[in-house]
């Protein structure tokens, strides 16, 4: 019994350890097949995670300017925006683990 208890905890913790990649992953993901939309084609800017820092980020997304430019609530969730949120704010400019790879 004590070797299933075991099984369990371990299994819990490795999962523990191994879902915050998962969410980065998405993020990126996401980050490149729904912005990649609009900003790959030369319809909006260059973009990438570096291009600011994550407090400027967050502003970006707190102040929903993206909705003065192009209203994307049609083609991207809320929980898509929070997960490319936390991807680029993860991943800016000042963050521990900056990524200046962008969409073009």
């Amino acid at each position: 019994m004590k070797k299933l208890y075991r099984f369990i905890i371990i299994f819990v913790l490795l999962g523990l350890c191994i879902q915050p990649r998962l969410h980065a992953e998405d993020g990126k993901d996401l980050f490149v097949t729904k912005c990649g939309k609009c900003h790959t084609r030369g319809d909006a800017p260059d973009v990438a995670p570096v291009k600011y820092a994550s407090s400027q980020w967050k502003r970006f997304f707190s102040r929903d300017k993206h909705k003065r430019k192009k209203d994307i609530s049609g083609e991207i969730s809320p929980e898509e925006i929070t997960t490319i949120e936390k991807y680029l704010t993860n991943h800016a400019a000042d963050s521990d683990l900056p990524i200046a790879a962008g969409l073009r």
